[in-house]
Parts: C-alpha cells; structure tokens; sequence
C-alpha cells in the first residue's frame, strides 16, 4: 500500500494515493485521548471534540460549518478514544481543498461561546445516560474501572456528569492548547490525490498558528491485579451482561499477533468456540465476543457475553471452562489455519474505502511511529506458530481472570 510521509511546517502529513477511489478523505489524529486527563478533569477530551463542530473563525456557527460540508455532499465526524482523538471530512475529490480549509479552521481557530458550552454539556449529558441504558455498552465502562483501576487508563473516556457539569472556556482552550499542536498529530489525506501540491501548500499556510510543541503528559500506567476477582452491579436487566478481562502486552509486543489469533480462535467469529459452545449448542446467549485490544501501554483480552438470567451462573462456568482448556494448551493446529484465512480476507476486505485505509496507516503512524502495511501484517499473522498461541493462552488462567457483570 503506496503512501508517502513528508514533514510540512513540522507536522506529519500522511499522502495515500488511491487512484481508483471515488472519494477523498481527510483526517487529523492527535495524541490527545482521556488518558491525558486526571480525576478532576476526566471526559474534557471527549468534550473539547464536541466542542470543535460549535464555530470557529471563517466558519462561525455550528451550522455554517455543517452547511459548508454537506452542501458538497461532505460526511464530517470525530471520535475520542482512551489515547487519541480524530476528526475527518469525507468528500468527492474535487472538494479536498474545501473539506481541508474547514477542518483546519475547525482544529486551528476554534470559538468555543460559552452559550454554546452550556447548551453542549448537556448533550454529552444525554449521551452519558444514553449509554448508562445500554447495559451491554455499560457494562464494558464498569468493567473497566474496576479491572484496570481509577486512573487515567480506567475512568470512562465520556467522564462524569458532574466533570462535563464543571469543564469551562478556560479549560478547554488550556487544554486544547496542550495537545493539539504540530508535533502530537497527523494529517491523513488518503483517496483520489489530484490536487496534493495545492493541499501541502494549504496544510503549511492553514495549520501554522498551531503551537509547535506538546506540553501535555499521561501519567504511566502501574496496573495491579484487582483485590477480587468477580463483582457486579445490580441494575434490573432483562439478561446478565458479562464482561472477563485479562491483562495482555503492550502494543509492541512480539506477543500481539499471538494473543489476536487466539481471541479470533476463541470468540471471533459464527464458527468460534465460545460461539459454537456457548450460543448455538446450549442457546445461552444472543451475542458472545472474544478480542484483543491494545495501546501502546497495554493489551487486553476480552470476552463479553449477554446471558439468560436463570442460567447466568451454568454460562459463566461454561465460558471459564473454555478458557481453560484454552489456558492448557488444547488449541489445534487445524484452528489455527482455519483463523489464518478468516484473518486474511477480513484485513484485506476492511481496506476497501479511503476512510479505512487512511485511518489504518496514520493510527500506525501517530502511536507506534511506525507503519506496518496490509501485507507485513497479514505475514506477521501467518508467521504465529501453535507453539506461539498456546504459550500466550496461559494468560487466559483463571487466577488472571476478572469478571464483571450487570444483572
């Protein structure tokens, strides 16, 4: 996969031609997720990229903004996770520059009114509760807190209603002003490139009153194993939603590939064992997943389930069974090139857009500072040994085990 990194006005600017693409996608990544907060300001990060939509200096309004966007058919969006945020502008290629002009303005010259805070905090107050009724949502956050601690990697990256409640203009530009700056970003622009001179030449003029470099910091993770190895909450659902957690690698870890290929293995797809055991032989459940998920502080493994509440406990037993077995070392060698191909072809297939594509290479990009392209890392699954899988599976002991659930 052709892509092209060049240092504009000192940021890293990602070029990834796609010329058979109909589409451009523009995206901004920055080191800037709720791990950079503290107890008393947790959930500012996901606030600070609400507040980003609400006017900036060419584009004053919340709706002059999305009218300028969605007037060349433009699809705007952002996201907030535990280590960056993002914020991206899809469009027809010949509407790049636009889409840039608007997004820079957004990240650069924002506004933040304070009329439109207040009006704001309460949204992400909807959305808070909104996801406090979905337990399978909840369940995870909760599970979270209590596995991996309150700290910085533990708290809910929403934050609480009383934290959204407090945050003010002040904070959001200190905030702001501690992040997003020229050296704890990337520019992405992946698609249809018929006009990548007069987008470099744009980045440097638009991006550079951003401060050059970062100030803010993440406190290092120093994660003990909890206290307890079970708890729940009660809040009345119609189905117990569970949630078992084991402590993985970092995300440089040899260990990484391994560890993805036995969560696929064990809950990853229809054909899975958790599925299989769980779902459609004793019909115990409607969705059941296994996964591994990373930073680069840490790993995770994962397995979540919603289960009939009279049979809670005969499922629970039965998913700890299985991982077991797992942790024993019974993972075949006939699984392991079954997962081998399933992983093949969902990499290849989730690279079909340009959205996809440049979102794969600049998340590599900003957290790793490395890029690893589609075929390295379909060789880097191909080359995890049975030996390499059941050595990692001995993680999923159940002494390492942590469950949590909602009933």
């Amino acid at each position: 996969m052709h892509h092209t990194l060049k240092k504009i006005n000192n940021i890293d600017c990602l070029f990834v031609p796609m010329e058979s693409s109909n589409s451009t996608t523009i995206q901004i990544l920055v080191k800037a997720g709720s791990v950079y907060e503290n107890r008393k300001n947790n959930g500012i990060s996901h606030f600070l990229e609400h507040m980003f939509f609400k006017g900036s200096k060419r584009y004053p309004t919340a709706k002059i903004q999305s009218q300028n966007i969605e007037n060349f058919g433009g699809e705007v969006n952002a996201f907030t996770s535990n280590e960056y945020a993002g914020y991206y502008i899809k469009s027809a290629p010949e509407f790049t520059l636009k889409g840039l002009d608007i997004l820079a303005d957004m990240i650069v010259n924002p506004l933040f009114p304070e009329e439109e805070m207040e009006k704001e905090k309460g949204v992400v107050i909807q959305e808070i509760r909104m996801y406090e009724d979905n337990p399978a949502r909840l369940v995870m956050d909760l599970s979270d807190f209590a596995f991996i601690g309150d700290n910085n990697y533990g708290r809910p990256i929403l934050g609480r209603e009383e934290n959204v409640q407090a945050i003010t203009q002040a904070d959001l530009f200190a905030h702001k002003e501690s992040l997003y700056t020229k050296d704890n970003m990337v520019i992405v622009i992946s698609g249809k490139l018929d006009q990548q001179a007069e987008l470099e030449e744009q980045i440097g003029t638009l991006f550079a009153d951003l401060p050059e470099k970062h100030t803010g910091s993440k406190t290092p993770l120093a994660w003990t194993f909890p206290k307890i190895q079970e708890d729940c909450y009660k809040k009345g659902t119609e189905q117990n939603h569970l949630v078992i957690s084991a402590m993985g690698f970092d995300g440089n870890d040899e260990n990484r590939f391994p560890a993805k290929t036995l969560m696929y293995i064990l809950g990853g797809n229809m054909s899975s064992r958790l599925f299989q055991e769980i779902r459609e032989k004793e019909g115990l459940c409607y969705y059941i997943h296994a996964g591994y998920g990373q930073s680069l502080d840490y790993g995770k493994f994962t397995i979540r389930a919603g289960i009939q509440k009279d049979k809670f406990d005969f499922g629970k037993e039965k998913i700890y069974a299985e991982l077991a077995k797992a942790s024993k070392g019974d993972i075949t060698a006939s699984e392991l090139k079954n997962i081998k191909g399933y992983i093949k072809g969902s990499l290849q297939m989730g690279m079909e857009t340009s959205d996809e594509v440049g979102y794969f290479l600049g998340l590599q990009h900003l957290i790793y500072g490395k890029i690893e392209s589609i075929a390295d890392m379909l060789a880097s699954y191909e080359a995890v040994s049975l030996d390499q899988v059941n050595v990692v599976a001995e993680k999923l002991d159940a002494k390492n085990l942590f469950g949590y659930w909602i009933e």
